[in-house]
């Protein structure tokens, strides 16, 4: 009888740890630029360390009011896994001055290309990760 609640314990400790970065919790927020919400911006949620639980990063799509929420990319589930993130940002439309038809980043490379924001998601998810940019 000890044996199987020192297993069932064992197992408890285990999953609650994650065994391995633990699942994605739900993670969602909002983007603006200049204090107008982003539409149509991608979010992109890297993890600092480690391969994310075996989720990969995660990504999201901003609506007319700027708000988004993250999926992962390795199984296309809701939310981002716990733990300090690397956080890209960025919208492009076709640039009318090129003839080639390159797109222009509308949001700046402090964001997207050169970006240094990060986040750290809580082990319980938000609803908070908002990122309220400038030119």
């Amino acid at each position: 009888m000890r044996l199987l609640m020192f297993g069932l314990c064992a197992a408890a400790l285990f999953g609650a740890a994650g065994c391995g970065g633990g699942g994605p919790v739900s993670v969602s927020g909002a983007v603006t630029l200049d204090g107008q919400p982003v539409e149509g911006a991608s979010v992109s949620f890297t993890p600092a360390a480690g391969d994310g639980g075996g989720v990969g990063g995660s990504y999201g799509k901003t609506d007319a009011q700027g708000r988004y929420a993250l999926k992962t990319v390795i199984g296309d589930r809701g939310g981002a896994v716990p733990g300090k993130h690397k956080v890209t940002i960025s919208l492009s439309k076709p640039d009318p001055k090129s003839p080639e038809g390159a797109e222009k980043n509308l949001i700046p490379a402090k964001y997207n290309t050169k970006s240094d924001l990060t986040f750290d998601v809580p082990t319980g998810g938000t609803d908070k990760a908002d990122f309220v940019l400038t030119k």
